[in-house]
């Protein structure tokens, strides 16, 4: 049975109704969790940031406590007293018991040190922590530590100043708590009473027990992260992820959480992150995750790590937990007002057709991408609100369409070129390859596949660190850019491999030009922010047709002659063939 115009008239004004009742409750739900997020990372941020001024209180508590002990008299006068005065040892026992005092009611304490300047920094006085009790070290155990980064540090330290180590896992010798522990070491500068640099006071503070007070008022839901200035972890809530640097394998935040890299760089002083598929903890399932890492400076010391990074993640879905109840609510309302405008549709229906059908046309012009034609926009009723909406959906809609290819377009490009250089890739350098030698072989002309590899580059990462690596990358791919011809393609095919196709060849002559400009590049150092870099390049190089037919053979063969380059000694260049001699 055909519907009147009346009864579709009413069916499309209620479908609006619903429509519009839906949209608005999705909307309302969708505002609602992203207000729920905003408040969450608020939360998070202050939360971080209380985390970090109580880690920064029991530092500045410890540096408090290597001042005092410093400038005490006990300490005075062992510094004073030859060691072969009678009342050298009285003096030594004396200061003893005041560590011994001091550990007692500092149990984050685990050890407490007094170094002389010379004799290769003997120990002078040494009370450990083990276990429950407390020790001290006889004087033939004392140990010599002038080799270790605390002592020598803090001995070229300005009066007054404080040295604060970097934290890591102590591996010093010796039976105490603190062996294979997190530590971090406090260390002032002690002085005679005539004003000689006698040696200094070291505290070492366990930083298990530290760490553990910083996680104990946290909810379950959330993870707790520390880095050093570096970015390597020192608190994860996987434990094998921390500590990696001592271990040969360094486990950086920034690699898990990229944005932490501005942070280590210093260009912001916290990032909130959100991530939909975060690397996966042990014992937790992968959820999306909102994250708050926050910079924290670790006072005015001398330290070769000025700064923290703590951070705090949540699972997303415990952060608009909230909505659920919202959810339901919202969902009754869409039916309550889908209901009204259900009966409205009916009492108004009649008033309707004309201007309705307008409006029908012009949303079935919608569909098929055509311009919306005549609607009753300039009337004050709600028809004319309805059309003005429909105009306004079509706007919306036209717009995301441009915005959707746009972002079409973009990824094309990404798909195509070398984000870090700008360089096309691998997959366009195989393409563009495969393009040619069918050009080639059709004008019965050679070409030359150039695989270029830079000497020496890992040092370049391990020495001065990815972000270095990354600006060094980009001047060899302007520089590799320089020397070769306009018509000659340039890709990365990845980490320092780059790869040159040399078309329209009648013989080798050009390719080992190029080759010699090539290396001659790099005869000059690089400079890369405060710092200069000296490469070379080992150049394998592959001809059609003489080393191959297709394009996966001759990139194999150009890789093997640059490996044959390497082993000769680096900085030089092979061909996979030799030429056929002349008749």
């Amino acid at each position: 049975m055909k519907l009147g115009i009346r009864t579709r008239i009413t069916l499309l004004m209620a479908a609006l109704g619903i429509l519009a009742s839906g949209l608005t409750g999705y909307y309302a739900y969708r505002s609602s969790q992203s207000l729920l997020a905003e408040a969450a990372e608020r939360e998070m941020l202050t939360s971080t940031r209380v985390l970090g001024r109580r880690l920064i209180l029991n530092i500045r508590e410890a540096a408090k406590e290597a001042t005092l002990l410093a400038e005490l008299p006990a300490t005075q006068a062992v510094a004073d007293l030859p060691d072969t005065s009678p009342h050298a040892i009285a003096a030594r026992n004396n200061l003893a018991r005041i560590f011994e005092s001091v550990l007692a009611i500092q149990p984050e304490y685990f050890q407490i040190r007094l170094i002389r300047a010379d004799r290769h920094g003997l120990e002078v006085v040494r009370i450990d922590r083990d276990g429950s009790d407390l020790t001290r070290v006889d004087d033939a155990a004392l140990q010599e530590k002038g080799h270790f980064p605390y002592v020598f540090r803090t001995l070229k330290l300005k009066p007054g100043e404080t040295y604060l180590s970097p934290i890591f896992v102590n591996q010093e010798q010796g039976a105490h708590t603190g062996h294979g522990q997190p530590t971090l070491q406090v260390a002032r500068q002690v002085f005679a009473s005539n004003g000689r640099l006698y040696g200094l006071v070291v505290i070492n503070i366990d930083l298990n027990g530290l760490f553990d007070l910083l996680k104990a008022d946290l909810p379950p839901t959330l993870k707790l992260y520390l880095t050093n200035a570096q970015g390597d972890f020192l608190i994860h809530p996987d434990p094998e992820q921390t500590f990696g640097f001592q271990r040969g394998r360094r486990i950086l935040a920034q690699d898990v959480f990229p944005p932490v890299e501005d942070i280590v760089d210093g260009k912001a002083d916290y990032r909130v992150i959100a991530l939909t598929n975060p690397p996966p903890l042990r014992g937790h399932p992968t959820v999306p995750t909102t994250a708050v890492f926050l910079r924290q400076p670790l006072g005015d010391y001398v330290s070769d790590d000025p700064f923290a990074i703590v951070g705090l993640s949540m699972p997303q879905r415990e952060i608009t937990r909230p909505t659920h109840t919202l959810a339901t609510a919202t969902l009754n309302i869409v039916f309550v007002f889908s209901a009204i405008a259900f009966v409205l549709a009916l009492w108004m229906s009649r008033a309707l057709t004309y201007p309705l059908q307008l409006i029908l046309q012009a949303v079935g012009r919608v569909s098929t991408g055509r311009d919306l034609g005549e609607l009753p926009l300039d009337r004050k009723d709600e028809l004319g609100d309805l059309a003005r909406g429909v105009a306004h959906m079509h706007t919306q809609i036209r717009d995301q369409m441009v915005v959707l290819d746009e972002h079409r377009r973009t990824l094309d490009h990404l798909s195509r070129h070398d984000t870090l250089t700008g360089l096309p890739n691998r997959r366009m350098f195989f393409d563009v390859l495969q393009q040619a030698i069918a050009r080639a072989e059709q004008a019965d002309t050679q070409l030359a596949v150039m695989f270029v590899d830079l000497d020496n580059f890992k040092d370049v990462n391990d020495s001065h660190g990815h972000a270095t690596g990354d600006r060094v990358l980009q001047v060899v791919a302007a520089r590799l850019q320089h020397c070769v011809r306009a018509v000659d393609t340039l890709a990365r095919l990845g980490g320092d491999e780059f790869i040159i196709l040399i078309e329209s060849l009648g013989s080798r002559e050009p390719v080992t030009t190029i080759a010699h400009k090539l290396i001659a590049q790099f005869e000059t150092p690089i400079t890369a922010g405060a710092r200069e870099v000296l490469l070379g390049l080992s150049i394998g190089i592959s001809i059609l047709p003489e080393d191959g037919s297709d394009a996966e053979t001759l990139v194999a063969r150009a890789d093997e002659a640059m490996y044959a380059a390497k082993m000769a000694g680096r900085n030089g260049y092979r061909f996979y063939s030799t030429p056929p001699a002349s008749s």
